[in-house]
């Protein structure tokens, strides 16, 4: 299973509300966007380091299919998979 805001504001001791609040103050983020963002970083990494292919980077970082991730790599970091990978 993911990790969920709740999750989130149970191991911090704060309301989900809370939490959000101090997440965008500090963060300059929602926590959708924090939490898409570590995926986002975790995905470049396996791309870069394995020969997974998109599909099984897309699941290991928790999102149901490749297409997900490709969008998301366009949308927050102007790459695509191809351009990733050449920049082992």
């Amino acid at each position: 299973d993911g990790f969920s805001l709740e999750d989130a504001a149970k191991a911090v001791g704060a309301s989900k509300r809370t939490l959000a609040r101090r997440m965008q103050s500090v963060l300059g983020k929602s926590p959708l966007s924090y939490f898409q963002h570590l995926r986002v970083e975790r995905a470049v990494h396996l791309l870069k380091t394995s020969d997974a292919s998109v599909e099984e980077v897309a699941e290991q970082v928790g999102y149901t299919d490749g297409a997900t991730l490709r969008v998301l790599l366009r949308r927050q970091l102007r790459m695509g998979v191809k351009e990733i990978r050449s920049s082992r």
